[in-house]
């Protein structure tokens, strides 16, 4: 038995496992589940605020409001704030709108698109705001499927929005709790 609450559902279509366990057809999650798509099959997991796409061949990581992807495809809808973390790359969205972000790593290529409203990408040395459709790809040569181990409680970083608004020139500057901010002008949403 898990100590810990459930976090939501997968559903499968296809060879999905949980922690190495088919799913047949419905299962729970639990903080720290590890999700795992074979070859044309596909994972549907839901939580409060939050739907995940799995493509095929991916493996993730579902726990407290983040995302942790292996090597794969996902797209993350979330209106819940809900990170994805890849190859030490973090996507949030940039506002409490709902945001549909699409995310991928193939062969040490990690391509990251804003679908539906603006996110901001922080790959450790940059962070920079997309806007709705706009992309952005890394090369990490080398990069492994590995999905580093957080701890429950520790992906609580949320970006917060502050408008700034001058005349008719709109500056959005987004700001996350652990202290960093970014700027995008003009404005999106």
């Amino acid at each position: 038995m898990n100590a810990l609450p459930a976090q939501g559902t997968v559903q499968a279509q296809g060879t999905v496992t949980v922690n190495g366990k088919a799913v047949s057809d419905t299962a729970t999650l639990f903080p720290g589940d590890k999700i795992q798509t074979s070859a044309a099959s596909t994972a549907t997991l839901s939580s409060q605020g939050v739907m995940v796409q799995m493509g095929p061949d991916t493996t993730a990581v579902f726990s407290d409001h983040a995302l942790d992807l292996g090597c794969g495809s996902a797209t993350v809808v979330t209106s819940a704030g809900t990170w994805v973390r890849v190859a030490g790359i973090s996507v949030s969205p940039a506002s409490p709108n709902t945001t549909r972000i699409e995310v991928s790593q193939i062969g040490g290529a990690i391509k990251i698109t804003a679908r539906d409203n603006w996110a901001v990408v922080n790959d450790g040395n940059l962070r920079q705001t997309l806007a709705p459709r706009q992309s952005v790809t890394f090369s990490r040569p080398g990069a492994t499927c590995e999905i580093a181990v957080h701890a429950v409680g520790q992906a609580k970083n949320y970006a917060l929005p502050v408008a700034l608004v001058t005349g008719s020139v709109y500056v959005l500057t987004y700001c996350g709790v652990n202290g960093w901010c970014s700027e995008a002008s003009p404005a999106g949403p």
